[in-house]
């Protein structure tokens, strides 16, 4: 087993620490599968990799071996889960009659997230943007 490091955002962190009881590594036994790499994809790759962002962290992975597609999809993956569950929470609570920006401010003390982890505004446009995403799915289209 070998041990890789991958940067993941704050909050992120704070999911996989709180749901998934991260401490001081994740091990993964299969790996995802990741596009097949070129060259101008590798370097974008090893850069995302290789230099995390003021509001990231890096978190260790442990696995036989990984390639840096693989470690890109694996760290992409954990920021989508995340999101996901950001906006499934928002949509369950306003489903039960709570408005929106209090679900948002809700969903940030149940993770601990600082405003400057992750900020108001842009959660309450990721939250629009999906809301309005989901109307365009029931629109029927008449051709």
């Amino acid at each position: 087993m070998k041990a890789y490091e991958i940067p993941v955002s704050r909050p992120a962190f704070k999911m996989l620490k709180r749901d998934c009881g991260y401490t001081h590594f994740l091990r993964v036994d299969k790996l995802v599968m990741s596009k097949k790499s070129t060259r101008r994809r590798t370097e974008h790759y090893e850069k995302y990799l290789n230099e995390a962002g003021e509001n990231q962290v890096m978190i260790t992975l442990v696995c036989p071996y990984a390639s840096h597609g693989n470690l890109y999809t694996i760290a992409r993956m954990i920021e989508h889960t995340f999101n996901q569950k950001f906006l499934l929470f928002v949509e369950a609570a306003v489903a039960h009659e709570l408005d929106a920006s209090e679900a948002i401010r809700k969903f940030m003390d149940k993770y601990d997230l600082a405003i400057e982890e992750f900020e108001w505004e842009t959660a309450w446009k990721k939250w629009q943007r999906y809301r309005k995403r989901e109307k365009e799915l029931d629109l029927i289209p008449l051709w």
